[in-house]
């Protein structure tokens, strides 16, 4: 009888756990990219709501925020549903369409649901004095220190002019949010 009580507690608190973890995403609150940026350790990844500046071009995809200028979280896109997906590269592409050309993106705001991971963890195969002062980024050039892997879209939006992350009239192609490479902390 003992056994059958002690099993019965465990299954019933591995189901309220299940639970807990397994909230839904639209219960999720968007967590400051910049906080994320900096607070998320090496190694982890948990599932985020996020708000941010989304940059695209040539080079990658990119979630970038004031208050954190040069870091940039590397975006990969793994959609459980495209409901925005449209929105998203029309609003993108908007000044690239005028010119009949192709390259950089027009910076939107967005809200993404995902997969946020920290700082890549270096080979452990790599002597110690290397792993200490080696740090790989998620990215071709090692700039972004973070990642996220887009499940869902919330929401697209123009990026306002008065926006901090907005690019000066004067060149469009520098972004006061996004200096690569990133520096590391």
């Amino acid at each position: 009888m003992p056994n059958r009580l002690c099993t019965l507690s465990l299954l019933s608190l591995a189901t309220v756990a299940g639970h807990i973890v397994a909230q839904p995403a639209s219960t999720l609150q968007p967590i400051p990219l910049c906080d994320l940026q900096k607070q998320t350790p090496q190694g982890e990844h948990r599932r985020v709501r996020v708000e941010g500046v989304y940059l695209a071009g040539l080079e990658g995809q990119y979630l970038v925020t004031s208050g954190c200028s040069g870091r940039s979280t590397s975006i990969e896109f793994e959609l459980k549903s495209h409901r925005l997906w449209n929105r998203l590269t029309q609003m993108t592409n908007k000044t690239n369409t005028q010119r009949h050309a192709a390259g950089y993106s027009d910076a939107v705001l967005v809200v993404f649901d995902g997969e946020f991971y920290g700082p890549r963890v270096p080979d452990p195969q790599l002597p110690e004095a290397i792993r200490k002062n080696y740090h790989p980024g998620w990215d071709h050039d090692n700039a972004s220190m973070t990642k996220l892997v887009v499940l869902e879209i919330h929401r697209v939006e123009p990026l306002p002019a008065d926006h901090p992350c907005a690019p000066p009239k004067s060149d469009p192609r520098k972004w006061p949010c996004f200096q690569n490479p990133a520096p590391i902390p």
